[in-house]
């Protein structure tokens, strides 16, 4: 009986000097090292394509480098304008808390917003520490993906049915800065899919992703479709494109009222005529007028 209260009391001592020991062993301060921190960087985009220049070039779409073309400095303009408008902080909220999301749309077909729209997105892809993500919101027709040449694949409407993940639907091209989240399949239910909160929980995880970022959102006409007044409380700012001596004026106001749930609406001339350049048929970009608010 001695014998094994003694083991007991030999065990006992052991355990209370392990305890001591872990009680004034100094903990090691985790440092969070460059490897470390490009192992927490988001998910890997697993599709990736390559734009053809040459072909949008034909179209009419400016490159980041046409430096000399008329049209691609009107779209530089643009830019800073948009630009303006953001705070000089790292952040990349505004001062409502919305990610920074411009949609582009008009009054009806044809009037060149998808042409604004991939010029505005390759634009701001030259700024050297702003991700560019070109979002096709216009799920009927498609066009984003039509103009850059894009297999048909899963895209915005998918991520918001849940039916696939934001990372398998968003393209890498090779522009570093430049993604595309295509439009997805048109379905009987899109126009609800776009008019409810599945958008906003999209930008907000774009935003997430991409703390750094501008999102150029190319939507349907307005008078063709509701999915630009369901998306207008989604968005930061709307550009309105409105085409040179075609657009008439009952149009567009009846668009924009359309728009009401955003405040910051600007308005894009385009095919404006011109007698010194055109590019293909179109020609380069009138004033960009603001909105009172």
């Amino acid at each position: 009986m001695d014998r094994r209260a003694g083991i007991i009391e030999r065990a006992a001592a052991r355990l209370r000097e392990g305890l001591n020991a872990a009680e004034v062993t100094p903990l090691q301060p985790v440092v969070i090292t460059e490897a470390t921190r490009a192992s927490l960087t988001p998910e890997a985009l697993v599709r990736s394509c390559t734009l053809d220049y040459v072909s949008l070039a034909r179209s009419g779409i400016c490159t980041p480098w046409s430096a000399t073309r008329r049209v691609a400095e009107e779209i530089r303009i643009i830019k800073q304008n948009i630009m303006a408008r953001w705070h000089t902080s790292d952040d990349a909220k505004t001062s409502k808390g919305m990610p920074r999301t411009v949609m582009l749309t008009s009054s009806k077909p044809g009037e060149g917003k998808t042409f604004a729209s991939i010029n505005l997105a390759l634009a701001f892809a030259a700024e050297e520490d702003l991700t560019t993500v070109l979002v096709d919101a216009d799920p009927m027709r498609g066009d984003v993906a039509k103009r850059l040449n894009l297999a048909p694949q899963p895209g915005l409407t998918e991520v918001i049915s849940g039916k696939t993940r934001l990372p398998e639907a968003l393209v890498q091209t090779d522009l570093a800065n430049l993604i595309v989240l295509p439009s997805g399949a048109h379905g009987p239910q899109a126009p609800e899919l776009l008019s409810g909160r599945g958008p906003n929980v999209v930008f907000a995880d774009l935003a997430r992703r991409y703390p750094k970022h501008v999102m150029i959102v190319d939507t349907a006409p307005c008078l063709a479709s509701t999915g630009p007044a369901g998306l207008a409380t989604s968005v930061e700012q709307i550009i309105f494109v409105i085409e040179a001596g075609q657009t008439q004026r009952q149009e567009v106001e009846a668009a924009v009222r359309l728009l009401s749930g955003c405040r910051q609406i600007s308005f894009l001339l385009n095919k404006a005529p011109d007698s010194t350049e055109h590019f293909g048929s179109y020609s380069y970009y009138g004033a960009l007028l603001e909105k009172a608010e």
